[in-house]
């Protein structure tokens, strides 16, 4: 199985091609938000969340490739679960937050997003 959804996601979220970012998730997918308190249900939703995102200057993720783990479900799809650190620049300096993800992949006929959470690594 060809697991390209974790970087084509990140690829489009750097370039801030919310287009590309959308064409990652499926229509009815669901989205729990690194930066927003409440679960994201609706394609406009999630399209609204990304446009906010993508709008800030410098905004981007990058993927810490050590932490990418990939599970096979078979003809359903796949889950990728992982660490990334997100980044924009706010003031004239970069802020970073470090996160933790999980895609649950639908991959029938191609692959989408059916549910992404994401959230902040609490400091420990």
């Amino acid at each position: 199985m060809n697991y390209e959804i974790p970087k084509k996601w990140i690829q489009a979220l750097n370039e801030g091609n919310v287009d590309q970012i959308m064409d990652c998730y499926d229509p009815s997918a669901s989205l729990f938000a690194t930066f927003s308190a409440q679960p994201i249900n609706t394609r406009a939703g999630i399209q609204n969340y990304f446009e906010n995102f993508t709008s800030r200057e410098g905004a981007g993720v990058s993927l810490l490739e050590d932490s990418l783990e990939l599970e096979d479900w078979g003809q359903e799809g796949y889950g990728a679960t992982g660490l990334y650190e997100f980044f924009y620049m706010k003031n004239g300096m970069q802020v970073r937050h470090p996160a933790r993800f999980s895609f649950m992949v639908k991959v029938d006929p191609t692959q989408k997003i059916q549910h992404h959470h994401s959230s902040l690594i609490p400091d420990s």
